[in-house]
């Protein structure tokens, strides 16, 4: 297929899937993952459509997000070691309350491989798929608005059915940290939905990659203060270990640097 051709293609699985991935259509059009890319820079500068790590999305004027396709194979192996070190420091018999973020579904995937008996209270509809036919995990999903992009239930009526809900544990992520402000969000209906776990539970744990910190989004979800332990993967700076210490925050790291 000439490049024509392949960048109207790649328009119309646009049109109908909403968001693309470079690998998926390396494989598609048989051409190498580069070639997809500067397919992808062309159609950018047209205004078709945002470009990301890992692939592309249409862009909207409703929602801002990354659509959780795309973020899914983000980081994907830094996400799924947090997730295994999060698990550790969760036991039987708990009650969990776990938010939409990528980073939380890999860790409903470990859950679910380790076969612990807990309950779990989500607004995903991922996590809830990953628990469906589990025999140890109840779960309850709070209902509400629908957003597309994050597969999960948002708003006032998510809010309401979350505020008379507790947890032993929330378990989050979140878009941005920073040294002043704490920890916030692109999304002011998930900051709210993951600013009301915090509150809800005994026991906070922020799941973030390096790539977290040292941002700002416009949406607070909490001070660094309500954060119990922040597990990530690479040693963050003396300024950030220093700003833990104050606040009473705990780091954990998958790796640590030499």
């Amino acid at each position: 297929m000439l490049a024509e051709g392949r960048l109207k293609e790649i328009e119309r699985i646009l049109n109908e899937k909403g968001s693309v991935i470079i690998s998926n259509l390396s494989k598609i059009f048989k051409v190498s993952e580069e070639t997809i890319r500067r397919d992808l820079e062309k159609l950018e500068k047209k205004n078709i459509l945002k470009r990301v790590r890992g692939g592309a999305y249409l862009l909207s004027d409703n929602d801002k997000q990354v659509p959780l396709e795309i973020r899914e194979q983000i980081f994907l192996e830094e996400k799924h070691e947090i997730a295994q070190e999060c698990v550790n420091h969760i036991e039987d018999g708990e009650t969990l309350m776990i938010d939409s973020s990528t980073t939380a579904i890999c860790v409903a995937q470990e859950i679910e491989k380790k076969g612990l008996k807990l309950k779990v209270i989500t607004n995903s509809i991922k996590v809830v798929e990953i628990f469906e036919n589990s025999k140890w995990v109840d779960v309850v999903c709070i209902g509400g608005v629908l957003r597309k992009r994050t597969k999960s239930f948002v708003g006032n009526k998510a809010v309401e059915q979350l505020k008379d809900l507790r947890a032993t544990k929330a378990l989050i992520s979140c878009t941005a940290i920073d040294k002043v402000f704490g920890i916030t969000d692109d999304s002011e209906r998930e900051a709210e939905i993951r600013k009301i776990m915090i509150k809800n539970s005994l026991k906070v744990f922020l799941l973030a990659d390096r790539t977290k910190f040292d941002n700002l989004e416009a949406h607070l979800i909490s001070e660094l203060e309500n954060i119990d332990v922040v597990i990530t993967d690479k040693k963050i700076s003396e300024e950030w270990q220093k700003k833990a210490k104050e606040n009473k925050v705990e780091i954990i790291y998958t790796h640590i640097e030499n």
